[in-house]
């Protein structure tokens, strides 16, 4: 599991041990300079360029430069700023380095230097940063770009809002992250995780300066691991979760079928689909070992037992069963408290809906905008602050379809991120294939925010799969057949 912390908490943390009189910058520079070193062992003669900004972040770079030339290894800095940290200027200096400011630098020099180099080091601006550039960096930037080396970014990439995540037009892209101390939980978000490339943490010993709960979290494998549901010895069908699903109509028959094979496919007891008989048809021919339930509406009585219900996939939103579900799934209705709102099951939600944490509600960015606008909340907030607010105004846990999936907890938990998808999964019905997804982990009883953070990752690792790792485009009954696979290559490593 990752932990993101703002830059309000990581400046908090690191006082004390500053007040102590503990040399963070040094041993930033260390690891920063032992890690631009890993990078550098197939170059005979390999160079770094420093690009070192005014402040603490620019001293990080610095210093980790004079290592580097006492490594070997030929290391110069470009100040883009005034009044660069005078330790790290002397460090460099006297380990035979040259620091030259960009106004004096010749545009064709700078690209030969750029020419000669095999690493970049991107010290511009640190967790102070925000997502503009002035206007003299412009070239510098795309200079650097055009060249083509490899950037690493020191503690955060520059013009980064390192607690948002918002990013500036232009900002570099790294190719790996040196941060220190504590994730910051920008580089978990859209913008900064998009620029960030691999993350690597230095310990600073800040942990127990930092607060108990982070702004923003990513789980891993091994979460998956510890959360994932394995059925008991003497497990059911009915022990393992039943789950209904309201979805498919004469237009859009498919949902059905993606629905209910992410269900099956993650490992469901039994899987109910709740449609017209032509849907149901078009189903059992899929996947014979659904039970079809062919009714206009949802009613729990004549259905059967269920543990979670999911509504909406190829549904419009005035269709009796989107209707139905969304009020089964409500507080005030009282019956179940445990689904999935996605596609028309969205358009079924009005302001008078409370739900609990237990349901989660499923959008992409233009159907997460329609119900704020429903809900009386800003269309214009960024997608992490969007999703948290959805999730005050109903209760649900959200999860916000996206190139990043952010899942804000109904019960108002830390943020949750997750990077394990491809863009290949931009493609018709892969929503369908994660509501069913989603559906059979809430069956099987995990809480709301865990079963979709789960579901998250397991689509997206499915999605890589099918696509052989983005390179391949995909269908979304690919991405259903995957899911087995994806997740035994998870829980694989328990065993290893």
């Amino acid at each position: 599991m990752i932990r993101g912390y703002t830059a309000e908490d990581v400046r908090a943390a690191e006082r004390p041990l500053l007040d102590a009189g503990e040399p963070l910058m040094q041993h930033a520079a260390r690891a920063l300079a032992g890690r631009a070193a890993e990078r550098l062992r197939t170059p005979d003669e390999p160079q770094v360029v420093v690009l070192a900004g005014s402040g603490a972040n620019g001293g990080d770079g610095l210093h980790a430069a004079a290592l580097l030339r006492r490594q070997g290894i030929l290391a110069d800095a470009i100040a883009t700023a005034d009044g660069l940290h005078a330790g790290g200027s002397e460090a460099l200096r006297e380990a035979g380095g040259t620091l030259r400011a960009l106004e004096d630098t010749d545009p064709e020099d700078l690209r030969a230097q750029l020419a000669d180099a095999d690493l970049v080091l991107d010290a511009i601006v640190g967790i102070g940063g925000r997502p503009e550039i002035p206007a003299h960096l412009t070239a510098l930037l795309q200079e650097v770009r055009r060249s083509g080396v490899p950037v690493l970014a020191v503690d955060v990439p520059s013009f980064v809002d390192a607690s948002t995540g918002q990013a500036a037009p232009g900002a570099l892209a790294a190719r790996e992250t040196v941060t220190f101390g504590a994730v910051k939980a920008g580089l978990l978000l859209p913008g900064g995780a998009d620029l960030a490339g691999r993350l690597h943490l230095v310990d600073l010993r800040l942990s127990e300066h930092l607060p108990p709960e982070p702004a923003v979290l990513r789980l891993g494998d091994a979460d998956v691991q510890d959360l994932w549901p394995h059925p008991e010895r003497d497990a059911t069908k009915y022990s393992r979760g039943v789950v209904a699903i309201a979805a498919g109509s004469p237009r859009f028959p498919g949902a059905a079928v993606l629905t209910a094979s992410g269900s099956a496919r993650t490992g469901a007891g039994m899987v109910r689909v709740i449609a017209p008989q032509s849907v149901l048809d078009l189903v059992l021919r899929t996947r014979p070992e659904i039970v079809g339930h062919p009714a206009e509406t949802v009613d729990p009585e004549s259905i059967g037992r269920l543990d979670a219900l999911v509504v909406g996939p190829g549904l419009p939103g005035d269709d009796p069963r989107t209707r139905a579900g969304a009020e089964l799934l409500s507080i005030s209705g009282g019956e179940l408290g445990r689904g999935v709102l996605d596609a028309g099951g969205l358009d079924a939600i009005d302001p008078e809906h409370r739900f609990g944490p237990d349901v989660v509600l499923t959008p992409h960015r233009g159907e997460a905008d329609r119900l704020a606008q429903r809900l009386g909340i800003g269309t214009e907030l960024p997608g992490p602050e969007l999703a948290a607010a959805l999730a005050a105004a109903t209760g649900a846990t959200v999860l916000l379809k996206g190139a990043i999936t952010l899942i804000a907890p109904g019960d108002g938990g830390p943020l949750r991120a997750q990077d394990d998808a491809t863009p290949q999964l931009a493609t018709a019905g892969t929503g369908d294939v994660l509501a069913g997804v989603l559906g059979t982990l809430l069956a099987a009883g995990l809480p709301g925010p865990d079963a979709a953070t789960l579901a998250a990752i397991l689509h997206g690792r499915a999605g890589r799969r099918a696509s052989r790792d983005g390179v391949l485009p995909l269908v979304a009954l690919d991405v259903a057949a995957h899911v087995p696979e994806a997740l035994g290559t998870i829980l694989a490593g328990a065993l290893t």
